[in-house]
């Protein structure tokens, strides 16, 4: 078996951070939250589309990112639709 990354149990990395459970070469370092790692609810940890775990917390584990996040998506939002005002409701008298 191979030694896990983070072996020190005060070590600021995340509790669910695959360096507690993986050797260096078992895990990839993202630069922040991405949604090419997903959070998979079904046991709390990020993963690549390829199935390789992920850390999205590099100066918390002490590694320089071996892979940059990509922009966040931009928000598809629907046009508000505009509202008329009636006589009555004028403003700027």
């Amino acid at each position: 078996m191979t030694t896990p990354f983070v072996t020190d149990p005060d070590h600021p990395a995340c509790e669910i951070c695959p360096a507690h459970r993986l050797p260096r070469e078992g895990f990839v370092v993202y630069s922040r939250p991405s949604w090419e790692c997903p959070f998979n609810p079904a046991d709390g940890h990020r993963y690549t589309a390829d199935g390789t775990p992920a850390c999205v917390h590099p100066a918390r584990v002490g590694l320089d990112p071996d892979r940059i996040a990509p922009p966040p998506k931009p928000l598809d939002l629907p046009a508000e639709p505009a509202q008329r005002r009636r006589w009555w409701q004028r403003t700027g008298r």
